[in-house]
C-alpha cells in the first residue's frame, strides 16, 4: 500500500513536510532560503512574521506564506505565543495553485475567516502522525486547501483571468513537453488564441509560449543528461523531439554546448 499511494508517485503536487507544534515564547525561526513552499496555519496565539523586509503581526486564523527561495524570519509573542500547523509543498504543478491562491513573496497572508481552512492542515498532520508517510489522503487534502482558496478568491473576482490563463498554459506545458506540441496546442488548451496568449506569456513570463515550452523541456533534458541513464536520441524523444539532430542544434542553442558534452562529463 506505501508503494502504491505514497507521496512520490504524485509528481504534480506534493508534499515535503509537516508538522504541529505549540510554540515556547523564546522560540524564534531564522529560515534559510529552501527548494519548496511553505504554509502555517496559527491555531492559537499570536506572532510575528517577517518576510521581503515586511513585518506581519498575526494571530488565530491567519495563515503565512514562505515562498521557495526566500529567506524568513518568526517568532511567538511572548505574552501569547502562537501554537501553528504548517505543511511543506512542492511539485510540477505547485506554481499553478500559489499563483491561483493569489500567493506571493508581497502577498503571504491568508485570513481564514470563517475558520474552515484549519480543517486540511489538521488532516494533513494527523494523518501523517498515523501512517508515517504522504499518502493519496494528504495530498487530497492540499488539494482541497488550494480548492477552497481559489473558489473564494474568485468569488470576489480577485483572480486575474490573464494569470489563469497563463497557469493553464503552464500546466499543458508541464504535462505534455515529451509529445509533439506547439503554441496552437498550447493555446487551444488554455481556451485563446496563440498570439493572445504569446503577448500575455510574454508580459507575465518575461519569455514567449515557445521559449518556455523549449525551457521546460531543455531543463529535463538536462536532469535526464545527468542521469548518465540514456542515450541523446533516447533523451530526445523524451523531452518532445522525435529528430534528434534538431533536439542537438536546440540543446546547443540554449546551453551553448551538445548533449554529448554534457554526457562525456565535460562540463565537470
Amino acid at each position: 500500500m506505501y508503494d502504491l499511494y505514497s507521496s512520490y508517485k504524485f509528481t504534480d503536487l506534493g508534499i515535503y513536510e509537516c508538522g504541529d507544534e505549540e510554540c515556547v515564547k523564546d522560540k524564534a525561526i531564522v529560515l534559510s532560503k529552501k527548494d519548496f513552499y511553505l504554509l502555517h496555519y496559527i491555531v492559537k496565539g499570536k506572532g510575528t512574521f517577517i518576510l521581503n523586509d515586511v513585518e506581519y503581526k498575526l494571530g488565530k486564523g491567519d495563515i503565512f506564506f514562505i515562498p521557495k527561495g526566500f529567506d524568513a524570519i518568526y517568532y511567538p509573542d511572548k505574552d501569547d505565543p502562537w501554537h501553528y500547523k504548517w505543511v511543506g509543498f512542492y511539485g510540477e504543478a505547485a506554481d499553478y495553485f500559489v499563483h491561483g491562491a493569489g500567493l506571493d513573496e508581497n502577498h503571504p497572508i491568508i485570513e481564514d475567516e470563517d475558520k474552515q481552512l484549519r480543517q486540511y492542515f489538521d488532516n494533513i498532520t494527523s494523518r501523517f502522525h498515523k501512517t508515517g508517510f504522504f499518502d493519496a489522503h494528504t495530498i487530497g487534502s492540499l488539494y482541497q486547501f488550494f480548492g477552497d482558496i481559489v473558489h473564494e478568491k474568485e468569488g470576489r473576482k480577485d483572480v486575474s483571468s490573464v494569470r489563469v490563463t497563463v497557469e493553464l498554459a503552464k500546466q499543458f506545458i508541464y504535462n505534455n513537453y515529451q509529445f509533439d506540441i506547439g503554441v496552437v496546442d498550447i493555446a487551444k488548451n488554455a481556451n485563446c488564441a496563440p498570439n493572445y496568449l504569446s503577448t500575455i506569456f510574454q508580459k507575465l513570463e518575461g519569455m514567449s509560449t515557445k521559449s518556455f515550452l523549449t525551457k521546460v523541456r531543455m531543463e529535463r533534458a538536462m536532469q535526464l543528461i545527468e542521469s548518465k541513464k540514456f542515450k541523446v536520441k533516447d533523451i530526445a524523444m523524451m523531452v518532445g523531439y522525435p529528430n534528434q539532430l534538431h533536439f542537438s542544434g536546440q540543446f546547443k542553442k540554449y546551453y551553448g554546448h551538445s548533449p554529448l558534452y554534457y554526457l562525456n562529463g565535460n562540463n565537470e
